[in-house]
């Protein structure tokens, strides 16, 4: 019986290790992106539109490959309880003004139907300070994409 469990338990733990390696730097974007779009617990269709052309626009990305990085986002989301992962990948790949680049995104997407609600505020500020982003950036964000 013992065995069995430890059988069990490995697989499962290779499969985590597999999912932890192949989460790239726009994976992890796009996963935060679609966090925000989710925090008023509605994601709009104009809010994955928005992701889908912002992640082609700021990564030189394909309509084809938004997409599907998208749907990857969209599907690792609902199953996921911990964004801490994405975070310090962020943290680890981004400089500072590609950080700020990315608050900004953020904003964007809140913005896209027109209604940025309190909880897409709240998000956003915490991914900003999770982003070590000073407050000042945080704010000029929030006002450049008035």
């Amino acid at each position: 019986m013992k065995v069995l469990i430890k059988f069990i338990k490995n697989i499962f733990s290779r499969k985590k290790e597999v999912e932890d390696s192949d989460i790239d730097d726009n994976l992890a974007c796009a996963i935060l992106l679609v966090e925000v779009s989710y925090s008023d617990f509605d994601i709009d269709k104009l809010e994955i539109e928005s992701i889908k052309n912002l992640l082609e626009k700021n990564f030189d990305l394909s309509n084809e490959k938004s997409d599907w990085l998208v749907d990857k986002a969209l599907n690792l989301h609902k199953d996921t309880n911990c964004l801490r992962k994405y975070i310090r990948l962020i943290n680890e790949k981004y400089s500072i003004d590609q950080k700020k680049n990315f608050i900004t995104m953020a904003w964007k997407i809140a913005r896209a139907d027109n209604i940025v609600d309190k909880h897409e505020e709240h998000r956003i500020r915490k991914l900003s300070e999770l982003l070590y982003v000073d407050h000042k950036d945080f704010i000029k964000s929030k006002i450049s994409t008035q």
